[in-house]
């Protein structure tokens, strides 16, 4: 009979294998959640991270470049003409850390990015290798996107979760260990869920703040409403709590993560914003995920700018109608350029608005990104070209996987939007070039992923 509080764990997130990553206020959040759900339980925790960055060129706002290393393609990508590295630590360095580690019970493994499943498996067979007797989780975007593909690929864990198969997870361990669990919180279970724990970092450069799950929207392109069908809100009070834990140790940045911030924005985002506002201290605020344009108001500018927000980012996507229509109707240029008014109203300079657009939509001609930036340069914004991703279970993924010039239903390698899997004759691989190089040219661009 094993006892929770006797039981070791250790938490690794992977390093990875792309042809370009950088540290977008990024960060392991669904693996420290459950991390500190299990130290809740007595159990021992550590954890390897690694994904590192190159913290003497971190920038102000939090974000840094990974540590990176030019390896060979595998075979799979070897007519690629593009340079492929390994983001984070070397497998022999991790191979060191690991041997200086006592036998652990539990091993959790995350897994983000689907076409990053080759650093995951070889980080598997790593700790397969060290820790035999462990009992190894995988978990994470990647199994959960393409459960079947990582029951095939990660056959050196003992179980792979779904990002909703938690009640399967903690069943897990209560069998494996005989170790009834007192604390077995869902992860929509907001009040019970305890904070991560960053605490097992040296440093914090920022905290990612989540107040929501699920979308109001059902953009064709996008895998939350698959992943979350239901919208969960947290209450403003405990985001409120959880910015005071951080605040009373040394962190003062943070980066929202949510996909849908803005809605039901009087009961939600406005209370939270105005609670913010009135901390004793003051805090800077990123939203790497853009918040709706059609839901800001006058009001909702003014509380962004109070409560911390460096800068805004917003969506617009594309200028063209039928676009915004057929990926999600979320956004027309009535309430777009509403929402700009509101914003330079509330104090926001255009050079701290970021507007994304989006590139290789299927069978999108390149014209249309270029009148978009054409659009968006008379206004003075920041312009983030997102380069399209197909990803799993989504309309368009489901509609358009035919057409794409890579297998991407067969391998989520191809799923990466650095190779262009929609590159047609009407938007070539050099049409993409030249519109990051117009639009640098317009204003402010910058290349990033959706």
């Amino acid at each position: 009979m094993f006892h929770v509080k006797h039981l070791k764990v250790l938490l690794v997130n992977p390093y990875i294998y792309d042809f370009s990553a950088y540290g977008f206020w990024s960060s392991p959040l669904g693996l420290l959640y459950m991390g500190s759900v299990l130290r809740k339980n007595n159990m021992e925790i550590q954890l390897i991270d690694c994904l590192r960055e190159v913290e003497e060129k971190r920038k102000e706002d939090g974000r840094a470049p990974f540590i990176k290393e030019k390896v060979e393609k595998p075979a799979s990508l070897k007519n690629i003409k593009k340079r492929f590295r390994r983001y984070g630590i070397s497998k022999e360095q991790l191979a060191k850390e690991l041997s200086s580690l006592e036998e652990q019970d539990l091993i959790l493994l995350t897994s983000i990015m689907t076409y990053w499943y080759i650093g995951t498996k070889e980080v598997l067979e790593l700790l397969r290798k060290t820790f035999p007797h462990s009992k190894i989780v995988v978990g994470g975007i990647y199994p959960t996107l393409c459960y079947e593909h990582a029951s095939i690929h990660m056959n050196k864990a003992d179980l792979i979760v779904k990002n909703n198969e938690m009640g399967k997870f903690y069943a897990f361990i209560e069998k494996n260990f005989s170790a009834p669990l007192p604390l077995k919180p869902f992860m929509y279970d907001f009040k019970e869920l305890p904070y991560p724990c960053f605490d097992l970092y040296k440093n914090i450069p920022f905290i990612p703040i989540l107040t929501s799950y699920g979308c109001m929207y059902r953009c064709t392109y996008c895998a939350t409403p698959y992943m979350h069908p239901n919208i969960v809100r947290r209450d403003p009070e405990g985001v409120m709590n959880e910015i005071l834990h951080w605040h009373n140790r040394g962190v003062d940045r943070y980066a929202l993560y949510d996909d849908n911030f803005l809605y039901r924005k009087d009961t939600y985002a406005k209370p939270l914003l105005r609670g913010i506002a009135q901390l004793p201290f003051s805090v800077d605020i990123y939203n790497p995920n853009a918040i709706n344009a059609a839901l800001i108001d006058e009001e909702l500018a003014n509380l962004l700018l109070d409560a911390g927000f460096k800068e805004a980012r917003i969506g617009l996507e594309s200028i063209d109608p039928s676009v915004q229509r057929s990926t999600g109707k979320k956004v027309d240029l009535k309430n777009f350029e509403h929402a700009l008014r509101c914003l330079s109203g509330a104090g926001f300079n255009m050079d701290r608005i970021g507007v994304y657009i989006l590139a290789g939509l299927p069978f999108q001609p390149w014209e249309d990104v270029k009148k978009t930036i054409d659009y968006l340069s008379g206004f003075g914004v920041r312009i983030h070209i997102a380069e399209y991703t197909p990803i799993p279970h989504t309309p368009m993924f489901q509609g358009f996987q035919a057409f794409a010039r890579y297998p991407i239903a067969d391998d989520p390698i191809y799923q990466n939007n650095v190779l262009f899997p929609f590159a047609w004759d009407g938007f070539t691989e050099n049409d993409l070039f030249f519109l990051k190089h117009y639009a640098r040219e317009k204003g402010s661009a910058r290349q990033e992923t959706v």
